[in-house]
């Protein structure tokens, strides 16, 4: 498959910059996995955000919203959105910038899946949040597969004009299709961070269980093995609370989803 060369022109203060951007041939898989993606009689739009490597000493990627994009059927709302997203195709994404509540450019530094369902709350302080307003997204990081070195291609995103409970069904859609094409995606999850006697760090899955944190936490410090102990979370007020129930750890997820975090800080306590 050949690669394509295609011609972008920007606009910056008066001075108009043409781009010449040499594109991989995951343009045609893009395409294909937007033909083939299988909207079950919904509406919804599906667009892809190319990355390129940035030469800024701060570690991060430049990503541009490409043509590559499919809408099941007419929606004014979601034409809308696309319309907006064009008005700021080019974005640079690194490790510290900050991106607020978008999660298509939270997912390029955190390279973990991420959705905005029906459990999150908006926050119209945030330029993507009046952007996206009450629609629903899932965002995946693509990546090359790893004769490619696993590097990150871009990140598709899909948007529905109302939000879902959970776009797991989708996202696993999407990450067959990429397995079709030689791609791959990281699952939809979360990185969390679990303060003890020292800092550790994994990501858990959206569909992770209490039992699944639970034991991420006792492999890492293995003193709690035998210990009786609690997990707690900060709430978007500052309070803290138990994370003690599947239905606990869901919460504290979409919490953390809604509110633009990258990661979610949680504390490991003895019962005394």
């Amino acid at each position: 498959m050949e690669a394509i060369n295609s011609r972008n022109q920007v606009n910056i203060r008066g001075i108009r910059i043409i781009i010449f951007i040499r594109q991989a041939p995951i343009v045609e898989s893009i395409n294909r996995i937007f033909r083939n993606f299988n909207f079950r009689n919904g509406s919804g739009l599906l667009q892809f955000w190319a990355c390129t490597p940035s030469n800024s000493e701060d570690m991060g990627c430049n990503l541009m919203l490409t043509d590559q994009t499919f809408m099941s059927t007419p929606d004014e709302g979601l034409q809308v959105y696309r319309r907006r997203c064009l008005e700021n195709r080019y974005r640079f994404v690194g490790l510290e910038t900050s991106v607020g509540n978008w999660i298509a450019g939270r997912a390029a530094q955190t390279r973990i899946a991420d959705h905005w369902t029906i459990h999150h709350v908006l926050n119209h302080e945030d330029q993507h949040s009046i952007d996206i307003g009450g629609k629903g997204q899932l965002v995946l990081p693509v990546f090359f597969g790893q004769d490619a070195g696993n590097k990150l291609a871009g990140i598709i995103e899909f948007v529905t004009p109302v939000p879902k409970e959970s776009y797991v069904e989708d996202f696993e859609h999407i990450h067959d299709l990429l397995e079709n094409e030689g791609l791959k995606s990281e699952y939809l999850g979360k990185t969390i961070k679990v303060e003890y006697n020292d800092m550790i760090k994994f990501t858990l899955p959206l569909s992770a269980k209490f039992t699944d944190l639970h034991n991420k936490v006792t492999e890492r410090f293995t003193d709690l093995e035998h210990e009786d102990f609690r997990v707690e979370y900060n709430d978007i007020e500052g309070n803290r609370l138990p994370i003690s129930s599947d239905e606990d750890l869901r919460v504290c997820m979409a919490e953390s989803s809604s509110k633009g975090g990258k990661f979610i800080r949680m504390y490991v306590l003895l019962n005394t």
